[in-house]
């Protein structure tokens, strides 16, 4: 498929949102860069409590020090390269 102009995407506002609304793809060009227009449904935008349930989880992890900081991305790559 191919991508739109900025120009062109602006110029046609409603038929993207529309193409979107219907499942295609919407492609917008912007430099040397692509983008996509996607549809998000509510359900994506929430936490679930399976989301929640990890999130307090990792909570209670950070409070009793079962965490490890990195500071910088030496460190982070000393890290996974010991793993």
């Amino acid at each position: 498929m191919e991508a739109l102009s900025v120009r062109e995407y602006r110029n046609n506002l409603a038929a993207s949102f529309t193409k979107a609304d219907n499942g295609e793809q919407v492609l917008i060009r912007r430099k040397n860069e692509i983008y996509a227009l996607v549809k998000v449904g509510r359900e994506d935008l929430m936490i679930t409590p399976e989301l929640q349930v990890k999130i307090d989880k990792a909570r209670e992890e950070i409070k009793s020090g079962k965490c490890i900081t990195l500071k910088s991305s030496e460190d982070i790559d000393a890290y996974f390269d010991s793993l």
